[in-house]
């Protein structure tokens, strides 16, 4: 196995076009895209004690495409439920609101992102099977934990990477060089976007996070997947995206640009061993088990994808910045 690079300080010149890159970055982050108007809304309402499933129903079926998906979705394997659901008040009622808002958050991070720019390191697709397969096991790990978390856990893992495609479409020039450092001195992908551009990955995916106002849960899952311990007090959330980040990619399910494999955090892989005297490995091993299965039942998500992504629509290009970068 080839050894990792030794980290190097930089120069007074190369500290200088980083603070610019840097700049550019965070000026542009007022310019990343929004969530659509019916999503946003979603999160509002279903924050709101006062809310009817009726209310929830009348805005989600005013949008066709997003009904149409939740639809498919909530008839799914991935929810199983025995009946076919054929409205959205049905699916709110079966589901539950929070459910339901998982549901639309997670479409609507398919659909804005689907399409863009690519890099011979960088492939989309597969970029989304990791992200889809992050999502499936966080939920499953944290079924074992608490039922009640799975629906989050799900959207989680999902958009945990969401900041390697605002680098890849707004700032492929940087990015792509990041990945090309990545590679070539064994360097994990953050280590390399720090040198190149200053800032991560999932720094950007948490500045998005937060002007999407998503729940602080979320943003800290996105903020924090690779070192979850820089938290004061890492919720549980939190605790499983890092797992399942570091599960997916032991189980090759897709690629998201990273060269090096994942490991646990020194706390995290003891939340999960439970006081048993394993090796990561074997507790990844593990751990495993069943993933199979949980994956052939989110494959609705994947279809989507592939759907949004032949017929093009509703591309990142809609509501966001111009390309930055030299």
């Amino acid at each position: 196995m080839a050894k990792r690079a030794q980290k190097f300080e930089m120069t007074p010149r190369q500290e200088m076009d980083q603070k610019q890159r840097l700049r550019h970055v965070t000026e542009r982050v007022i310019g990343l895209p929004s969530l659509p108007t019916v999503v946003t809304q979603l999160i509002n309402l279903v924050g709101d004690p006062a809310t009817s499933a009726r209310d929830i129903s009348q805005l989600i079926s005013a949008d066709q495409a997003l009904t149409a998906k939740i639809l498919k979705v909530a008839n799914s394997a991935f929810y199983g439920f025995p009946r076919k659901i054929a409205t959205v008040q049905l699916a709110i009622v079966v589901l539950g609101f929070e459910t339901v808002k998982n549901l639309g958050l997670s479409v609507a991070v398919l659909k804005r992102f689907h399409a863009g720019k690519a890099h011979p390191l960088f492939d989309r697709q597969q970029f989304w099977e990791h992200a889809i397969g992050c999502g499936v096991a966080a939920r499953m790990l944290a079924r074992k934990l608490d039922r009640k978390l799975e629906g989050e856990a799900f959207v989680a893992g999902v958009v945990h990477d969401i900041g390697k495609l605002i680098l890849i479409e707004y700032f492929p020039n940087e990015f792509g060089e990041s990945l090309e450092m990545a590679r070539d001195e064994y360097l994990t992908i953050s280590e390399a976007e720090m040198k190149v551009i200053g800032v991560t990955h999932a720094e950007i995916g948490g500045w998005l996070a937060e002007k999407w106002n998503l729940p602080e849960t979320l943003v800290q899952a996105i903020t924090y997947h690779h070192n979850p311990m820089d938290v004061e007090e890492p919720s549980e959330i939190l605790m499983v995206t890092h797992a399942a980040n570091a599960l997916t990619r032991h189980n090759h399910i897709g690629q998201a640009g990273d060269s090096l494999g994942a490991s646990l955090s020194p706390e995290v892989s003891a939340m999960l061993k439970s006081g048993r005297d394993v090796s990561d490995e074997d507790l990844l091993a593990d751990l495993s088990e069943g993933l199979e299965f949980e994956l052939e039942k989110a494959r609705v998500f994947n279809e989507l994808e592939t759907e949004l992504f032949e017929t093009g629509s509703d591309g990142p290009d809609e509501d966001g910045p111009e390309t930055v970068g030299a």
